[in-house]
Formats: structure tokens, C-alpha cells, sequence
């Protein structure tokens, strides 16, 4: 598996129900990837900001983790880890 660090802003889906965060569909590079599959979320702090990790699945093999930060209510794909 090869893992990328990447850090782009993107658009994305998302269900806000319950206090909890669910991404459903994210667009990277002019494509849309629909989330299959969440593999597990986290949380971290940057001071007195909230970051919502996901790692999530899309149709296919390739993993991807997606953050939101909820100072500025914006998702950034931080990271994609593809089979190869």
C-alpha cells in the first residue's frame, strides 16, 4: 500500500444528526468518491480547535482520511492510502 500525504481542501456530503459527523460523498480532482464504508473517526485539538478525523472507504480498494475542522466548518482530504 502506498500512503500519500496530501492536504487539499474538498467539497463534501455530510449528515449532522445526533451531535455526530457523517460524511457520505467528497469530490477530489474533479471526481466524486461516495463514502462505502467509514473505518473508523477520531478527534484531536489544535488549541481551542476541534479536528474531526475519517478514515473512510469509497467504491474500490483506495482508503482515505478526511478532516473537519470546526473553527472554520471546512473538510480537507488529508491523506489517501492506495493499493499499488
Amino acid at each position: 500500500m502506498i500512503y500519500e500525504d496530501v492536504y487539499d481542501p474538498v467539497e463534501v456530503i455530510s449528515l449532522f444528526r445526533h451531535g455526530k459527523i457523517q460524511p457520505l460523498r467528497f469530490r477530489w480532482n474533479e471526481r466524486v468518491y461516495k463514502v462505502s464504508k467509514i473505518n473508523g473517526g477520531w478527534v484531536s485539538d489544535e488549541g481551542i480547535n476541534r479536528i474531526y478525523h475519517f478514515s473512510v472507504l469509497s467504491e474500490g480498494p483506495d482508503c482515505f482520511e478526511l478532516t473537519f475542522d470546526s473553527r472554520n466548518m471546512a473538510w480537507e482530504l488529508t491523506r489517501v492510502c492506495m493499493e499499488g
